[in-house]
């Protein structure tokens, strides 16, 4: 009985993190033409006392999706594939343009402004968190840069 106890406490705490996890101003970029990827943006809130990692995404419009970042090296700015995305305990982190992000590429159908879009997220603790209605939004288009 108390194995039962523990392996259900400890399940409890293992998805703790992503129940903690609030999202806010969710958009993605609208497609420009002659280009088949896109890019989400978020605020996200950690209310855990630990530190938490968003390590996936997934969108079921694109075929794969990566979290990127943007480095200064050499006068340029590159945009760098990253292996998670730190949210520190008790704290936030904004996905922006010109810094950390979600990529969508290779999209199947073209994201229009004003329609929406789904994302899940996949936290280091396992656990995920599914954001549905994230409005595509027409963007200033980017500075070129070095991709790498």
């Amino acid at each position: 009985m108390n194995k039962k106890i523990f392996l259900g406490l400890g399940c409890a705490l293992f998805s703790l993190n992503a129940a903690n996890v609030e999202i806010s101003e969710a958009y993605a970029r609208a497609s420009v033409p002659n280009n088949k990827n896109s890019a989400i943006f978020l605020k996200i809130k950690n209310k855990a006392n630990t530190d938490i990692s968003i390590i996936a995404a997934n969108n079921d419009n694109s075929s794969y999706t990566e979290l990127h970042t943007h480095k200064h090296e050499n006068g340029m700015m590159k945009m760098v594939k990253v292996d998670k995305l730190l949210i520190p305990a008790n704290s936030s982190l904004e996905l922006k343009p010109g810094s950390d992000h979600i990529m969508l590429f290779d999209l199947k159908e073209p994201l229009k402004a004003g329609t929406s879009v789904k994302l899940e997220l996949k936290f280091d603790d396992g656990d995920s968190k599914m954001i549905e209605n994230i409005i595509v939004k027409e963007l200033k288009p980017m500075k070129k840069m070095n991709n790498k």
